[in-house]
């Protein structure tokens, strides 16, 4: 496909940039969440006269950009020859099929990023490709549910959105520290079954972010099923006798022990029974602000690697079929989950660290830019997106794969190799070749960049990332990619970035830190700066739109980047976000 209308392109977008008022007000549109949610049931598909309704619904209310998320985890919306669309290969949701038919039907109708430039420019927006830094994996389904798609599965080990270039080339993840695997290895094991006491006890303690919420329903173990495993393959269900007694700490926190066990398998799943989905009821937690922890029976806490699946009951049935791949969780990070009394699910976890074999050595769809074939990879999928007619394009730091402990993950021998050109010796884990070993990485990231504006025929390219390693002692730095220095001078002075967008650590707000950008960081270069705003499921309880919008005129920010639509479109608009941009831009 030839570049699309570049000239016209480039006349449109400088043309509302200098008709926009500041801030500029601009919303990223995550096209699955659409086509999922109000798919047409009749027709299979989410219709063009629908999409258009809700293009035309943002810019009547002030939106003057927006963002067209144009991945699905590693797969895309748009016919790739690099990587795979949708619903190619039957990558898909397996456990949403009618909703995931109506996204692959819909291509079937129309491309999204075409119409989606069409319809934005129809209605006086610019229209940019929100592309992911990284985010080439996604997440991994369990094998209930998927009959019929059982070689499917096994081709893809169950990650079923992931670029399918990935599975020839996993080497081109981040690779973890080589020393840190080592320990690991020699850790993993010490807490075998035949090297440990059994499991007595299991606490569970929620994190302080559901302190308001109902106390949990489970009130006795026959509210609770054990599932035990030596192998993570045949579960079988526990029979010995155990209590489960729910408190409340001295915090306000909500917690469950279980206690009385004599677990000796090393493997654990728990599953609620008879309870049906409400969030109103949660114990919902994640393991590095939560607590989910295990003591054997003499009261010796021991380490775990903790992991989640959907309709537990109910996959722990199938057994064989329950199969939760551990080695996959990092322990201590925001994607070890632990629930329960969240619908009917399963949680497990596994005695002891993970086994460091396998997968379990990369950093599962975080490409590492300093592997030679991993950089071509990157750019070549790039260079296909840059076909588009978009105005310009923003590379999000958000990934479905985001764990944390990212400064395990990097070393890739190609990094080291280069660490040791670089400072005369061998990586040796100190703190100072730590840092040696991301600031080589961060040079590839901006390698990246000064490629992808070489092939941007001029249109702006934005980051929304995180604060500068600078920032790492403030409580939001964001450690989710280790200490990171990104590389903003090197860009600004390159020329390869036009702007950020500040983003705040993982799913949370995004964090004002506009001061960092001085004229010496900028070069003297007029960067655009704008601030991530999370919409949906991260709006803090008694949020003040109007007030936050107003330190941003103070601010005096270009940008207000409000994720995503659907949640403007479908209500959040009409209530409140509409009115204030109208405000702000003197349309009252």
């Amino acid at each position: 496909m030839k570049r699309l209308f570049g000239m016209l392109v480039l006349g449109f977008a400088s043309m509302l940039a200098q008709a926009a008022d500041k801030p500029l007000f601009s919303s990223t549109i995550d096209f699955l969440d659409y086509a999922m949610a109000q798919g047409d049931p009749k027709a299979g598909y989410y219709k063009l006269e629908d999409y258009e309704a809700a293009l035309r619904n943002m810019a009547e209310g002030g939106i003057k950009k927006i963002y067209l998320r144009v991945n699905i985890c590693g797969t895309t919306h748009y016919p790739s020859e690099v990587s795979a669309m949708y619903g190619d290969n039957d990558a898909y949701h397996w456990f949403t099929p009618k909703e995931s038919m109506y996204v692959i039907n819909t291509y079937k109708h129309y491309n999204p990023c075409l119409e989606t430039i069409r319809l934005g420019h129809k209605y006086g927006m610019e229209v940019w490709g929100w592309e992911s830094l990284y985010d080439d994996g996604g997440v991994q389904y369990g094998r209930g549910g998927i009959e019929g798609l059982e070689k499917t599965y096994e081709w893809l080990n169950g990650w079923a959105l992931i670029d399918p270039w990935y599975i020839d080339n996993m080497d081109a993840f981040a690779m973890r520290d080589p020393l840190l695997v080592q320990k690991k290895r020699a850790a993993a094991a010490l807490y075998a079954p035949d090297k440990r006491k059994p499991v007595g006890r299991i606490v569970f303690t929620n994190d302080p972010m559901w302190k308001n919420r109902k106390p949990p329903r489970i009130r006795s173990n026959k509210d609770l099923l054990l599932y035990v495993s030596n192998d993570n393959k045949i579960y079988s269900l526990y029979e010995g006798d155990y209590e489960v007694t729910p408190s409340v700490t001295e915090d306000g926190l909500n917690r469950l022990d279980i206690t009385g066990l004599a677990i000796k398998e090393k493997y654990v799943k728990l599953a609620v029974r008879g309870m049906p989905m409400d969030r109103d009821y949660t114990m919902v937690l994640t393991k590095d602000v939560g607590q989910c922890q295990i003591y054997d029976t003499d009261g010796t806490e021991l380490p775990s690697v903790w992991g989640l699946v959907h309709n537990g009951e109910e996959l722990v049935e199938q057994q064989i079929l329950s199969s939760l791949n551990f080695a996959f969780y990092v322990p201590n990070t925001p994607s070890a989950s632990c629930a329960l009394d969240y619908g009917n699910r399963a949680v497990g976890f596994s005695v002891g660290e993970p086994d460091m074999e396998g997968r379990d050595l990369y950093y599962y769809g975080v490409a590492e830019f300093t592997v030679p074939k991993a950089m071509e990879h990157k750019v070549k999928r790039f260079e296909e997106l840059a076909r588009y007619p978009f105005d310009g394009f923003m590379f999000n730091t958000r990934s479905h794969t985001g764990a944390g402990n990212g400064v395990e993950f990097g070393y890739n021998p190609e990094v080291l190799e280069k660490f040791k050109a670089r400072y005369g010796h061998d990586y040796n884990g100190s703190q100072e070749d730590i840092a040696g070993v991301f600031q080589i990485r961060a040079d590839s990231i901006a390698e990246f960049f000064r490629r992808c504006k070489a092939l941007s025929d001029g249109r702006p390219i934005y980051l929304s990332a995180n604060r500068p390693l600078e920032m790492k002692d403030e409580p939001d730095f964001n450690a989710t990619f280790g200490p990171m220095p990104w590389p903003y001078k090197k860009m600004f002075a390159e020329g390869s970035l036009d702007g950020v967008m500040m983003s705040g650590p993982n799913f949370r707000n995004g964090r004002e830190f506009s001061d960092y950008f001085t004229k010496e960081i900028t070069g003297g270069r007029d960067i655009k700066i704008g601030l991530f705003r999370e919409m949906g499921c991260a709006i803090p309880k008694n949020y003040d739109f109007a007030a936050d919008m107003q330190v941003v005129v103070d601010k005096g920010l270009d940008e207000v980047e409000l994720y995503e639509s659907l949640c403007i479109t479908d209500g959040l608009g009409k209530a409140y976000v509409y009115p204030t941009i109208k405000k702000i831009h003197g349309e009252e």
